[in-house]
């Protein structure tokens, strides 16, 4: 058996059937999930973890490339074309504040890196094309918390929020909750659902980006 001082790691990789709402300025697009397949141009998304005793170091990251149609309401323009390349990468150091036989809660805080290059042209009008971009990138502090639970020898749940920015044009938030099944001494197939958003700047200038949907992976532990 490991002692607590020794290291565990875990990696994941995850499918994301995300929808996702985007806001530049005063212009809004939205795209579902299945239309986010069809216009797909790059997507990768992962989970590596290291656990020490109590300790625990995570890092996730998530990439993806789209390009989209939207219609508009109103009769002046038609329909707005996206483009949204967006890139997450979430790091936590946490704590187990609490741990029994079944039950272990984690406290700890870290940050998040979101990168965007994005763009909303409406198209179909009488004059010419109005636009918004949005190219950035930021850091944001993180508080979390995260709780697991072992239900018996295959199933295990988990469910983690974390919460930052703490300025009043930085906000950013996520919400994941997943249920596990032990295929193997050392893979694990989980889903679940998440929610994650990043918000940035004044009215005039916002940018907002929000992704949710069911999550589908596999662990592997070594």
């Amino acid at each position: 058996m490991a002692q607590d001082s020794d290291w565990s790691f875990s990696g994941s990789f995850y499918i994301y059937a995300a929808d996702t709402k985007t806001t530049i300025g005063s212009l809004e697009s939205e795209l579902s999930f299945s239309e986010a397949v069809e216009n797909l141009d790059l997507a990768f998304m992962g989970t590596l973890e290291a656990r020490s005793g109590r300790w625990s170091l995570i890092a996730d990251y998530m990439r993806t490339d789209l390009s989209f149609d939207n219609d508009t309401p109103g009769p002046v323009f038609s329909g707005a074309e996206t483009s949204l390349k967006t890139q997450f990468l979430s790091g936590y150091a946490a704590y187990t504040a609490y741990q029994d036989q079944n039950l272990a809660v984690d406290l700890g805080g870290g940050f998040r890196w979101f990168e965007t290059s994005s763009t909303i042209t409406l198209v179909g009008g009488p004059t010419p094309a109005p636009s918004s971009s949005a190219s950035d990138d930021w850091i944001d502090p993180l508080i979390a918390a995260r709780i697991r639970y072992q239900i018996n020898d295959r199933w295990s749940a988990v469910a983690l929020a974390d919460y930052g920015g703490f300025r009043s044009d930085r906000e950013t938030a996520q919400f994941l909750a997943t249920v596990g099944y032990a295929i193997a001494p050392k893979w694990n197939l989980r889903a679940g659902y998440r929610y994650i958003m990043v918000d940035k700047g004044e009215v005039d200038s916002r940018f907002k980006l929000s992704q949710f949907g069911p999550v589908l992976g596999v662990t592997y532990s070594f």
